[in-house]
């Protein structure tokens, strides 16, 4: 009787010790633990006309043979409040201590509410977040991405993947009043894109991280050789290609996308009365491409305003400024033809490059020149530096390679005419002015309005130019025009 009071006594202590939580199951505790998602992102990509939601499930799986303890399920941002979770069963926003056991999953539903209407300082064109899961300090992220305006999203999802546009050598027409948005990068090849007047093509970039764990900026425009872009703007209806981000606070703000590229041998893209801003790269010509811009405004640039490399490049009445590197830069060569263009500089770099070869190796001992034809007629070519040209002939004693010739320009030269450099730059000059003088150059700076001040030098300065009749804005040109692409209305 006593031997069975015992036993009886240690059974009970057993299942109470059970029942009171006090065993443990044991966690796999490495911190090499890698948890698998169906998939690296959950797109809403639904494209709303009123306000609705949806709704997308994402399943965790714990490959290991123990079981794993996740301390923190959340939101990364929620900076807009748009998304939902329900975390295994759970509604919530965050979780901790969520258990998986050995060779098991979870199921994760995650919902939007999109209102359309809403400005796009509260519903964005894209709205990205991170679901952060975090297990033995170990952090993993799966992408958050929605449609959060009525537009037109020609690629679909993918921060940082690539999509391809072709249309068998014909003609696609982007016409529909609705903007265009481009979220990843757009590959158009044997086509090309028509853009009619007031089109607005928005792009979502910044920072992407590669398969091989390389930054880059996100959000391209490319156009390869059997492609073209025309784009038809007009003064008063201009097309716009720039950021998706549309709030005030952003309209000035470089280096938001990544830019529109004419890859090799595109040929034959024109744009007019084109407004490119708040990329890296405005416009890349690459290697025997040609581009011509008309009455175009590349402003808010993170590195480069146009870059050309051995390529075809023609622009008249055309505004390059406010950009965080080079305005315009002629690479390895190639035939440059610029008119009554405002190239204007307000940091340490140069506001023209002018360079005839390319290098070989990472310290430019050995190089490969092509021929350089570069031609300025009535532009304006400034900024704060001393000299706001860099010249580079890759071969002095051939000058047939470098050419260049200015007329009727405005230049900021001085270093680049002494004897070990360019000391008879102004023979490839005619009728140029060097330096702007007392007065001021331009009405407003700081409020990126470059018309000329009432006083500027460049009034009645330029030369007249057959069949260009008016400037950027369209404003009739007189018999002694402006340099620059805005004319003064007298």
């Amino acid at each position: 009787m006593k031997l069975f009071s015992y036993l009886f006594l240690i059974l009970t202590t057993f299942l109470f010790y059970f029942s009171t939580g006090c065993y443990k199951e044991k966690f796999y505790e490495g911190n090499d633990i890698k948890l698998r998602f169906s998939t690296d992102t959950l797109t809403f990509d639904t494209v709303f006309t009123t306000v609705g939601s949806a709704t997308r499930s994402l399943k965790v799986f714990n490959d290991k043979d123990m079981a794993i303890n996740i301390s923190e399920i959340k939101i990364e941002n929620n900076t807009y409040n748009q998304f939902r979770l329900n975390i295994d069963g759970i509604p919530a926003q965050k979780a901790e201590n969520i258990e998986i056991g050995a060779h098991d999953s979870i199921y994760i539903f995650a919902e939007t509410k999109i209102n359309p209407d809403d400005p796009v300082s509260i519903s964005p064109f894209v709205i990205e977040d991170h679901l952060i899961f975090t297990t033995n300090g170990n952090e993993q992220k799966v992408l958050l991405e929605a449609w959060g305006q009525n537009a037109n999203y020609v690629t679909g999802k993918g921060k940082g993947k690539q999509f391809l546009t072709t249309c068998d050598m014909g003609t696609m027409t982007w016409d529909d009043p609705k903007p265009y948005v481009i979220y990843g990068s757009l590959h158009i090849d044997s086509c090309t894109l028509v853009l009619p007047e007031n089109t607005k093509i928005y792009i979502h970039g910044g920072i992407a991280k590669s398969n091989e764990g390389q930054f880059y900026y996100d959000g391209n425009l490319f156009f390869h050789k059997n492609a073209k872009l025309i784009s038809n703007g007009t003064a008063e209806n201009p097309v716009i290609i720039q950021t998706d981000r549309l709030e005030q606070k952003y309209q000035d703000i470089n280096a938001l996308w990544s830019g529109l590229y004419f890859l090799s041998e595109s040929k034959g893209s024109i744009l007019n009365q084109t407004i490119i801003q708040n990329a890296t790269v405005g416009v890349y010509l690459d290697s025997l491409a040609s581009v011509t811009l008309n009455e175009c405004k590349i402003y808010h640039i993170g590195a480069i305003g146009i870059y050309s490399r051995h390529a075809d490049l023609k622009a008249t009445n055309c505004l390059i400024a406010d950009i965080g590197g080079y305005n315009v830069v002629a690479d390895y060569g190639g035939n440059i033809d610029l008119k009554y263009c405002t190239i204007y500089n307000n940091n340490k770099e140069d506001a023209l490059v002018l360079k005839n070869y390319k290098c070989l190796d990472a310290d430019c001992y050995e190089v490969e020149t092509n021929k350089l034809n570069a031609s300025f007629t009535n532009c304006i070519i400034y900024g704060n530096n001393a000299d706001e040209l860099l010249l580079s002939n890759a071969v002095k004693e051939d000058e047939s390679l470098f050419n260049y010739f200015f007329q009727n320009c405005l230049l900021k030269v001085q270093d680049i005419t002494k004897d070990n450099q360019y000391p008879h730059f102004f023979d490839n000059t005619a009728e140029c002015i060097n330096g702007a003088g007392d007065n001021n150059l331009f009405l407003d700076v700081s409020k990126y309005d470059y018309r000329p001040d009432t006083m500027a030098i460049v009034i009645d300065r330029g030369i007249s130019i057959s069949n260009v009749n008016t400037d950027i804005d369209g404003l009739p040109r007189d018999s002694a025009p402006d340099i620059g692409c805005y004319e003064f209305q007298k």
